[in-house]
């Protein structure tokens, strides 16, 4: 027979082992997945994932504890992007951030769930959202729109008598179309006239670089995905024939163009990253935020190797200067 001081300590116990258990429940914190999926690696692109992640884990989410990411990234291959796009849209996500302009749009048409696009050189162009001043309750995000005048006024800088800019771009991309319209329109008031050679593919913009040598003072390359990613193949065009070669990226002044004037992409992941955590702590009709800035970035390896003298009163206003190449 149980005596009933027996009972009563085996009640102890469970009741002990009850608790125990509930308060284990209540720590245990419930994990949201965010999926990241981009067009490509590419220096300022890198930088936007980063940023994200970097605020994010700032904010209290931490990898592996609160949150888990699902990262995808097209390479390039612009025929993976919708693959991508319905792969995520058939989980059960809790966030999904589109990077780049063509990912974005791509997502934008399937998911459900809350999308965070980013680095949307113009949003409304792409048709990812209707209208910039109005939220919509499951879709915000950050744009990257150059500062283009800012851009086309450092050429003029550098190069006081150049008087043709060969401008490299993809007629196919809505961020390349936004970028051909700003520099049509502010080429003038800085006397360029402007030779324009298309890209297709990434295979495209070197041929597309070679066409324009001869007949410009220097190349620019403009905001599209293509182009961006055939960068190093267009700069070793220009350094092969003593041609400056301009970007509007930082990293792709890092990686050999000769300068640009940069909204900081860094920064635009961390703001990027903030929206994400509004989304996750459920907030809806989240307002779209705009880059700012307009750093100067230059490369004096590229400068040399393309036979430019950069002014010292630009290097002197430079947020950045760099020595190397190819990194």
């Amino acid at each position: 027979m149980i005596s009933q001081i027996q009972r009563r300590a085996f009640i102890i116990v469970i009741l002990g082992f009850l608790v125990a258990f509930s308060s284990c429940n209540r720590q245990q914190p419930s994990v949201k997945t965010v999926a990241i999926a981009t067009l490509m690696s590419h220096p300022a692109i890198d930088q936007v994932a980063h940023g994200i992640k970097t605020e994010l884990d700032r904010e209290g989410w931490k990898e592996g504890i609160n949150i888990r990411y699902v990262d995808r990234n097209a390479n390039q291959q612009m025929t993976v992007v919708p693959t991508i796009a319905s792969d995520l849209a058939a989980q059960n996500l809790d966030v999904i951030v589109g990077i780049t302009t063509p990912m974005a749009q791509a997502l934008r048409r399937v998911v459900k769930s809350p999308l965070v696009f980013a680095a949307v050189t113009d949003p409304v162009g792409a048709g990812v959202v209707s209208d910039m001043t109005r939220p919509e309750p499951l879709v915000t995000g950050s744009s990257d729109a150059w500062p283009y005048r800012d851009q086309l006024l450092l050429i003029r800088q550098i190069l006081p008598k150049a008087k043709t800019l060969g401008v490299l771009y993809n007629p196919g991309e809505a961020a390349s179309q936004y970028g051909i319209q700003q520099i049509r329109h502010y080429a003038p008031e800085f006397s360029f006239s402007i030779i324009e050679a298309s890209a297709n593919s990434v295979g495209d913009v070197v041929p597309a670089a070679q066409s324009l040598i001869g007949r410009v003072d220097a190349l620019f390359l403009s905001s599209d995905n293509t182009v961006i990613g055939g960068a190093t193949g267009a700069i070793k065009v220009a350094i092969a024939n003593h041609k400056a070669l301009f970007a509007g990226d930082s990293g792709t002044v890092r990686i050999g163009a000769l300068a640009s004037v940069s909204v900081g992409y860094e920064q635009l992941g961390i703001d990027t990253g903030r929206l994400v955590g509004r989304v996750l702590k459920g907030e809806k009709n989240i307002p779209i935020v705009v880059a700012q800035g307009s750093d100067v970035y230059i490369n004096r390896k590229a400068a040399e190797m393309m036979g430019v003298t950069i002014p010292q009163a630009v290097v002197d206003h430079a947020t950045k200067v760099y020595d190397t190449i190819g990194q």
